[in-house]
């Protein structure tokens, strides 16, 4: 049997979803989902299944795909058949940015900073991912600061690889003479994250994007958004209207099946 080229839909999909996915591992593991969704693989040998994910995902030569899905395979994310597992599904819940509903702010700001040695540089990096993982905003080089009081999640991170003597945890109404909303904008690029918000709203209405590529392209944005109380947020923010859209979407698309789990 010839395999047929990857179709226009799954070159978009594919493009639009590398967006969302830091690793591979979860780039294959949500393209087994997407596939099954949108072309089941019953009937075809392992082989076949194998190949059609190899010709999709051709940016990436067969070995790193055959890492990617043992390891899968290993987490239990996917069966030896390569379907996705109850596992594999809660594991693309956690992957794909949620929506959170915005609480009032309190007006403290919760800071990090920190100076790890040179040669301690690995758990810096763990520190940061962390940091950003949980929505800190980078206001220097080593000083980060959030809205929302996740300090005990930082301690825990901090007590876990031993960083007590060079991480400093703080609590603050002020951070200098800038006023908050200022200061919110300038860590976190509000403004442009908000004109992506209504061009793409924009798309919608004159219909330029497809159902799923919509879905993704939501999804993005989402990524990139610190979902900041809205006494940060610019005035006539545009990321509350752009959920009710994506909610409605998900309901109406087979992929909704997963996602609307996460919005």
């Amino acid at each position: 049997m010839i395999e047929k080229k990857p179709s226009k839909l799954a070159k978009l999909v594919l493009k639009i979803s590398e967006g969302v996915f830091n690793k591979v591992v979860d780039l294959v593991l949500f393209w087994v989902y997407y596939s099954a969704e949108m072309s089941p693989f019953s009937g075809g040998s392992l082989y076949q299944r194998f190949s059609r994910i190899e010709r999709d995902l051709s940016r990436f030569d067969s070995q790193t795909l055959k890492h990617a899905l043992k390891y899968a395979c290993q987490k239990g994310w996917i069966n030896k058949k390569l379907e996705i597992t109850s596992r594999g599904q809660k594991r693309l819940e956690s992957i794909l940015p949620k929506y959170e509903k915005k609480q009032k702010w309190n007006g403290n700001w919760y800071i990090v900073a920190y100076d790890i040695p040179e040669n301690k540089r690995w758990l810096r990096d763990i520190l940061r991912d962390n940091l950003v993982e949980l929505g800190f905003g980078q206001l220097h080089k080593s000083l980060f600061i959030c809205p929302y009081n996740f300090l005990g999640d930082v301690e825990k991170i901090v007590n876990e690889y031993h960083l007590s003597s060079y991480v400093l945890l703080a609590i603050s109404n002020k951070l200098g003479r800038e006023p908050s909303r200022d200061l919110a904008e300038r860590v976190w690029k509000l403004n442009k994250i908000n004109e992506d918000y209504e061009k793409y709203l924009q798309e919608l209405k004159s219909r330029k994007l497809s159902p799923k590529e919509a879905i993704f392209r939501y999804l993005i944005i989402l990524k990139r958004d610190p979902q900041l109380p809205k006494e940060l947020l610019p005035d006539n923010w545009k990321g509350d209207e752009a959920h009710k859209i994506y909610r409605k979407m998900v309901w109406k698309n087979r992929l909704g099946k997963l996602k609307f789990r996460f919005g």
